[in-house]
């Protein structure tokens, strides 16, 4: 009798039809916005050259060299371009992870990290959320240029002469 029921219910598993039909619609809209901006060619990848700088002008922790300007060219900006954020990846230096690390190695400086500004000459902290950043102006429908700073920045003392190297890479977020 068992076997019986048991055979008998497998049975219904498999005739029961679950029909489900659907007489309904879905609509997705959306917007494409034209915000966007072209990285220059020479804004992709270049070399700011924080130039010969004294190991006494970074006598103590927080000391610095003087500021070197460089600048990131859109060359074309989408109509509807109205702000970007701009942050800067890259390694941070141990000792202060606002600065980006000098790179190691035979005849390197050490001691030292380098600090980015932005065009009012405060430092964007480097490795930063998207969250964090400000919103900085554009000219939509044409180029624009933003303006930045690099300087060093003692993180130990003393600091140690030599060779002054380290990448960082650019983001940026339209608005």
């Amino acid at each position: 009798m068992r076997k019986q029921l048991y055979i008998l219910c497998l049975l219904s598993l498999f005739t029961v039809r679950i029909t489900l039909a659907a007489d309904s619609t879905i609509t997705i809209t959306g917007n494409v916005k034209d915000n966007a901006c072209s990285v220059s060619s020479g804004s992709q990848d270049f070399v700011v050259d924080l130039m010969a700088n004294s190991a006494k002008q970074l006598y103590m922790v927080g000391a610095t060299t003087p500021m070197v300007p460089f600048n990131i060219v859109f060359d074309r900006c989408g109509g509807m371009a109205i702000a970007v954020k701009v942050g800067f990846t890259g390694v941070a230096d141990s000792d202060n992870t606002t600065l980006l690390k000098v790179d190691g190695g035979g005849g390197a400086a050490g001691g030292m990290g380098i600090q980015i500004l932005d065009n009012n000459r405060n430092a964007i902290t480097l490795n930063e959320g998207a969250s964090a950043l400000d919103w900085l102006t554009l000219t939509g429908g044409q180029s624009n240029t933003l303006y930045f700073y690099a300087r060093l920045m003692a993180t130990r003392s003393p600091v140690t002469a030599g060779l002054v190297r380290a990448t960082a890479n650019f983001t940026l977020e339209f608005q």
